[in-house]
């Protein structure tokens, strides 16, 4: 009996080998965070709501609600602006494209943005990776501990997770 339930355990270290192999060839899931900044004319302004609607160059028009409201006060309908918004992340080193379906499942769906993206580019130094979507688009994540970032390299793919709250400032354009 013990012959054959050790054969049975063998056999099964064997078959999940190349599973283990490839989870602990992975780099460990670390936080970062993403930072847009942008210029734009303001097109509306409510200081009650502490939002304000901003044109950037292109044309594109976005909303948004600032949660640095320091300068709000000074800033004016037609005048121009600087945005920075900054959103936290999860990056999970993953070897599947659509990770993102099996990301933190105990987190609003409605809230949480799960975007699968490719490694382009990894500055060890500064903890800088610049990342590239499914659509092609590329975006940056720095990691809170450039060290964490040590055993990435171009071409992994990655499972970003970022937080639902996005910090948002705004100041006068100069």
């Amino acid at each position: 009996m013990k012959v054959k339930a050790s054969g049975i355990v063998a056999g099964v270290l064997i078959a999940i080998a190349p599973l283990l192999s490839c989870a602990a060839d992975l780099p460990a899931p670390f936080e970062g965070s993403s930072t847009l900044q942008a210029d734009g004319v303001v097109k509306s302004v409510d200081l009650a709501k502490q939002s304000l609607t901003v044109i950037d160059m292109h044309g594109g028009e976005g909303s948004f609600t600032v949660t640095d409201a320091r300068n709000l006060a000074q800033i004016r309908q037609g005048g121009k602006v600087h945005v920075r918004m900054i959103r936290n992340a999860v990056i999970r080193p993953t070897h599947a494209v659509g990770a993102q379906a099996k990301l933190a499942p105990s987190v609003e769906r409605d809230t949480t943005q799960y975007v699968a993206a490719e490694v382009e580019v990894v500055d060890h130094a500064s903890g800088v990776l610049a990342l590239k979507r499914t659509d092609g688009a590329v975006f940056h994540i720095r990691s809170r501990e450039p060290a964490a970032v040590a055993n990435v390299t171009p071409g992994m793919r990655m499972a970003v997770t970022f937080a639902p709250q996005v910090s948002v400032a705004v100041t006068p354009a100069q």
